[in-house]
């Protein structure tokens, strides 16, 4: 679920104080998915390497290839929020403001083995395309790049009807903040576009709240979409309510969606899919 765009007085939709413990409950649910943090065929155990997080939040998903990695990689974490970087970051570590609608350093070109965002294109709105492309420069040659993004399709014989107002609610925020319509399809063909080769992608069942078997990623699901929806919802309110579920009374929706997602994560829980595109600069 992204949370960044320039929506609010402080740039996310979605702060709250419990931000922080949503991602990082996200960040193990989604790991599990994809069996790890890299699906690229990356030896981390070799190097040094460098690598970039982009919207990197709190770090935690540096933190996490950090532990099982080499010390002598350099890691670097940027974001639009420097209020969530951690104070004292190991010494192969460094966090930098940057917006991911602006042009990256010049130096930084060309110069990162390893780069990764995910769920950050929403800040992108309807510059997203040009978002990916200068992020894509930065991959060195013979680099990889790897983009995670939801897929927000969901069937309708399984999902329940919280679910699929809330990925409506999703696409309709997009659409209103001009993120390219099923902006997930588009970042194979983008990044060959930039001309990366050995372009793979994949979607990955994120089985979120009771579809989860493991108890404590189920417990972490409830949580973590009810922390997303109520921020979503926040902002939805703002908006013009013929913005919202065409056809539908948006505002009887956004009253109840929160305890209906709520309940619905606890009793059934629901797959939230995302899409994995990775691919490599040629050397």
């Amino acid at each position: 679920m992204a949370t960044t765009t320039t929506a609010g007085d402080d740039g996310y939709f979605m702060a709250s104080p419990e931000e922080m413990s949503r991602l990082e409950n996200q960040h193990y649910i989604i790991k599990d998915a994809m069996g790890g943090l890299l699906l690229p065929p990356i030896d981390i155990s070799v190097g040094p390497l460098r690598i970039l997080d982009s919207a990197t939040a709190d770090g935690t998903w540096i933190r996490d290839l950090a532990a099982g990695a080499p010390s002598h990689h350099q890691f670097v974490g940027t974001d639009i929020d420097p209020r969530k970087f951690p104070e004292s970051p190991p010494s192969n570590t460094k966090y930098q403001i940057a917006d991911i609608n602006k042009p990256w350093p010049e130096e930084w070109k060309r110069g990162f083995d390893i780069v990764h965002q995910r769920l950050a294109i929403a800040s992108g709105g309807a510059g997203a395309k040009q978002a990916i492309e200068n992020l894509a420069e930065l991959v060195k040659p013979g680099g990889w790049i790897q983009l995670v993004e939801a897929g927000h399709t969901f069937d309708d014989a399984e999902e329940g009807t919280a679910m699929r107002h809330f990925i409506q609610l999703i696409l309709d925020l997009y659409a209103f903040m001009g993120v390219p319509e099923k902006v997930g399809d588009q970042l194979k063909p983008w990044l060959e576009g930039s001309g990366f080769v050995n372009v793979q992608e994949r979607t990955i069942d994120c089985y979120m709240g009771a579809m989860n078997p493991d108890p404590d990623l189920a417990r972490n699901g409830v949580f973590s979409m009810n922390v997303a929806v109520t921020g979503l919802v926040g902002f939805g309110q703002t908006l013009p309510p013929e913005v919202l579920f065409k056809g539908e009374d948006s505002k009887k929706i956004l009253g109840t969606l929160v305890e209906d997602l709520r309940a619905e994560m606890r009793a059934t829980g629901a797959n939230y899919p995302l899409k994995v595109v990775w691919g490599q600069f040629p050397a």
